[in-house]
């Protein structure tokens, strides 16, 4: 059975009722932390670029993976949103599709939390833990990739000339 693929369109008001619902599900005292803003990684990649690196393959690479997690992501809501027995999830009104996605997004954060909490693998597989091991698994790509890429630039860029002499 062919994977289900999602348009851009699709996915970008994913991504916005998204944000909404990690925002309303935020807890207070976890604003330490800000995302960053598109300047910044313009500010990484451009560092980057500087220290020999080649921004434009990073970029791809991120966006690849970023790619692949959202749509990875996308499969478990239309998972959830065939239990509720709401049909395709591209067709769904806004209200609908921020239950249907905080569900979703929680069932992933459980899977996460029980895969970084697990000694050995859970043995009952399931049609939705495949999809949301997967999803974990690109999750992880990407962070293994803004490990790799963005966050030693970021490092410098944020300790700055002088306290970079230091370490």
């Amino acid at each position: 059975m062919a994977e289900k693929i999602f348009d851009s369109a699709f996915l970008s008001r994913l991504a916005l009722v998204t944000k909404t619902v990690e925002q309303d599900d935020a807890e207070p005292e976890s604003n330490d932390l800000q995302p960053l803003e598109p300047d910044d990684y313009e500010e990484i990649y451009a560092a980057y670029t500087e220290r020999g690196g080649d921004a434009a393959s990073a970029r791809l690479q991120l966006a690849r993976v970023q790619e692949q997690r959202d749509q990875a992501f996308g499969r478990i809501l239309q998972f959830v949103s065939d239990e509720y027995g709401f049909g395709r999830i591209e067709d769904l009104d806004d209200q609908k599709l921020e239950g249907v996605a905080r569900d979703a997004l929680g069932a992933a954060v459980r899977w996460m939390e029980e895969v970084e909490s697990q000694t050995r693998p859970t043995v009952r597989a399931t049609a939705l833990r495949a999809l949301l091991k997967v999803h974990y698994q690109l999750c992880d790509s990407m962070l293994d990739l803004h490990d790799e890429i963005l966050w030693p630039i970021a490092k410098r860029i944020s300790l700055g000339p002088k306290e970079e002499d230091l370490e």
